[in-house]
């Protein structure tokens, strides 16, 4: 659906369920998503929903995989649901550990977007992650999204609530700067954070 520099979006096939249980059923891969690893079972299941997105004419939800240009191999999978008032909410980035990093999601986030605004045609992207995901915060920063606030207890996981960031980008904001490498979106973002920060007045 999307190609980019190394990786791309693809629909799965029922192929691929094998290597995508390895991913999902990885704790450490997992420890940041709202189910935690997952079952072999249960990845089929999840495929099996994949493809009845695929044959539904009203669509609204995009499970895919994320899979090397260069070879065709999948390392990981990303969620897009469209919503109403014209926004797309991007699930969590799952990587294989190899590539759980600044570049690979950089390069997966980049496509996400392409995907939402060329081709679903919205005007507002958004993410969500856990407090404690640092990476994920930093990538979604450096793609240029804004923190929008904190949902408090968003999801019950192995004993305790867990409190999530939002992050959001909207379409003239990612054209502006769809065409920086992840070094310069770094540069830029190093630059933001060292600007002093300002704070409007309470009202009283």
């Amino acid at each position: 659906m999307r190609e980019g520099t190394a990786l791309a979006l693809r629909e799965f096939v029922s192929s691929d369920a094998y290597a995508l249980a390895e991913i999902l059923g990885d704790p450490h891969v997992m420890r940041h998503t709202s189910t935690g690893a997952m079952s072999y079972e249960a990845t089929v299941d999840l495929m099996g929903v994949a493809e009845a997105d695929q044959a539904d004419p009203g669509r609204t939800r995009h499970r895919l995989a994320i899979v090397q240009r260069e070879g065709g191999a999948l390392v990981g999978t990303v969620t897009v649901e469209r919503e109403q008032y014209s926004s797309v909410y991007c699930h969590s980035i799952i990587l294989r550990p190899h590539l759980a990093d600044l570049s690979a999601g950089y390069e997966t986030s980049q496509l996400v977007a392409s995907l939402a605004f060329d081709v679903l045609g919205v005007h507002r992207l958004w993410f969500m992650t856990a407090v404690d995901n640092l990476a994920a915060q930093r990538l979604f920063l450096a793609s240029g999204s804004t923190r929008d606030g904190k949902v408090r207890e968003l999801y019950f996981r192995d004993g305790r609530w867990w409190d999530c960031y939002m992050f959001t980008i909207l379409e003239h904001e990612w054209r502006a700067r769809a065409h920086l490498t992840l070094r310069e979106a770094l540069t830029l973002l190093r630059r933001k954070e060292q600007e002093p920060q300002t704070f409007e007045p309470a009202l009283g």
